[in-house]
């Protein structure tokens, strides 16, 4: 399974959807807390919608990518900001910001496609935050996944997070909460 982070969906950078990739080792599920590095001056979170590839996919058009998305979930991406300063300083690869254990927080539950078409609402501490909607991302879901398959080959399971609006500073002692319409799915506390 790979776990694919899109970063231009929400700015004028690129002219096709620019991504990272992480290991599974990234997720952090169940609700469970996120754990700020010890070794790390500071972390920021993005909230994210994310879906779920449903099939195979190898140079799919936009047009039938539709069918390549098997359900949406929520999703919150950790990033060690001073190592991410300190990669692009010095031409560096990302991962040891962006994919270290834990660092994508991801839903238990699975919603239906077009779920994604209410929007999802991030809250910190129970204050709405931030709002991601489609219609306020450059590209598409299904650009985003013609785009990777043109790149790559989607397989069965893969997440693709379509990117933030925002980022927040992770302080210890916060409590997160993402909603895609009536559906809470994920509550977890910072420590």
């Amino acid at each position: 399974m790979k776990l694919i982070t899109i970063i231009n969906n929400h700015s004028e950078e690129g002219n096709l959807p620019r991504y990272y990739l992480k290991a599974d080792t990234a997720l952090l599920r169940n609700n469970d807390a996120f754990y700020i590095p010890d070794d790390v001056a500071r972390v920021v979170a993005e909230p994210h919608i994310v879906v779920k590839v449903s099939r195979l996919a190898k140079c799919i058009g936009e047009r039938f990518a539709s069918r390549c998305i098997d359900g949406v979930m929520g999703g919150v991406t950790f990033t060690a900001k001073d190592r991410l300063d300190a990669a692009r300083r010095e031409g560096l690869p990302w991962d040891e910001a962006v994919g270290f254990d834990h660092s994508s927080a991801l839903s238990l539950d699975t919603l239906q496609r077009d779920a994604m078409l209410a929007g999802a609402t991030f809250y910190i501490n129970g204050e709405e935050r931030a709002r991601i909607t489609l219609d306020a991302m450059r590209f598409s879901p299904d650009k985003v996944l013609s785009h990777l398959s043109e790149c790559m080959t989607l397989r069965i399971g893969d997440l693709v997070y379509l990117g933030s609006p925002a980022e927040f500073e992770v302080k210890a002692g916060d409590n997160y909460r993402l909603t895609i319409g009536d559906h809470t799915l994920l509550n977890f506390d910072i420590k």
